[in-house]
């Protein structure tokens, strides 16, 4: 298991490296981390159901401007190889991300922090014409990267054991609980999303797909092509009275 945990945490390392060094590449999210966990463990199944589930439960959390969010990626490989190790179910896994992204949250701020001597150095090196010394001092926060990964392996290394052990001590209602939580958090993440992309122009559309989906029962495959063939009308409609006024 050393060198599965070890491989798992190289995964969480990397997500950290995310919208920073590798591009937008999406390799921070858990619906790509769970099934990529999944299959490091053998259970690819439930690897990319636990990836969906908490995809959906942080959804809403994104990076935007300075606001540091809590860590989904390092959080979504801890809860997913602990809830495939221990044999938990997903409502666990969900429950137990939240708590793993804010202190991986708290590794990112002072990662954050520590960043700012690196910037003074490598301006410093930059005035000086020593190019050579800007980039050691471009590439050192990779360094303040690794307390993501190492905190990653500790907990799988240490606390597969004492995760299945408290899952067995766990009262039937506390069980309960976690999944009622899950069936929450999915619910607060997709309103974190639509909070900062509702308005006037969208909520129609908004409210016809749910009275689809939830009223009329259509599937969400039939709700997302007709969503598209909308867009694909109001696209020519908006083209066309552009043509026609020029």
């Amino acid at each position: 298991m050393i060198l599965k945990n070890l491989l798992i945490a190289l995964v969480a390392y990397i997500s950290q490296l995310d919208e920073r060094y590798l591009g937008a590449s999406m390799m921070n999210r858990p619906i790509i981390i769970g099934p990529v966990v999944g299959l490091i463990l053998g259970d690819l199944q439930k690897g990319i159901v636990i990836g969906a589930a908490l995809e959906a439960m942080f959804i809403g959390i994104v990076t935007i401007g300075a606001a540091l969010p809590p860590d989904v990626g390092v959080a979504s490989a801890i809860a997913t190889a602990l809830a495939i190790q221990s044999g938990a179910s997903t409502n666990v896994a969900v429950t137990l991300a939240m708590p793993f992204a804010i202190v991986a949250q708290g590794l990112n701020m002072l990662a954050f922090t520590l960043n700012s001597y690196t910037i003074k150095k490598g301006r410093d090196a930059i005035k000086r014409h020593n190019f050579k010394s800007m980039q050691r001092w471009h590439f050192f926060p990779l360094i303040l990267r690794l307390p993501s990964g190492i905190l990653t392996f500790l907990v799988l290394q240490l606390g597969t054991k004492a995760a299945q052990s408290l899952i067995a001590l766990l009262p039937t209602k506390i069980m309960t609980s976690f999944s009622v939580a899950a069936g929450l958090l999915p619910a607060v993440g997709f309103a974190m999303l639509i909070q900062m992309m509702m308005d006037k122009k969208v909520a129609p559309y908004f409210f016809i797909g749910f009275i689809l989906s939830s009223y009329l029962k259509m599937p969400v495959i039939g709700v997302s092509v007709l969503a598209l063939l909308i867009a694909l009308l109001i696209t020519q409609k908006s083209n066309a009275a552009k043509n026609n006024q020029q």
